[in-house]
């Protein structure tokens, strides 16, 4: 399951860079040409700390064990 995680986090991080790359910074971040990258920026986001909680999930899950 972690490896699933890792590799969902490495596309999350590469469909961050990439939406980070394609806004036109000159037309602002409502404009609509940027519409569909703000919407990849928010997502990637959302996932990356998704991600985060079950890093700490399985922290946890190990620390658990060891004490039990």
């Amino acid at each position: 399951m972690k490896t699933y995680i890792y590799i969902i986090t490495a596309i999350l991080v590469g469909a961050l860079g990439y939406n980070l790359y394609m806004v036109d910074y000159s037309a602002g971040f409502s404009a609509e040409e940027n519409f569909p990258m703000v919407i990849g920026i928010g997502s990637s986001i959302c996932g990356l700390i998704l991600a985060l909680v079950f890093f700490g999930f399985f922290k946890l899950q190990n620390n658990i064990k060891k004490v039990a």
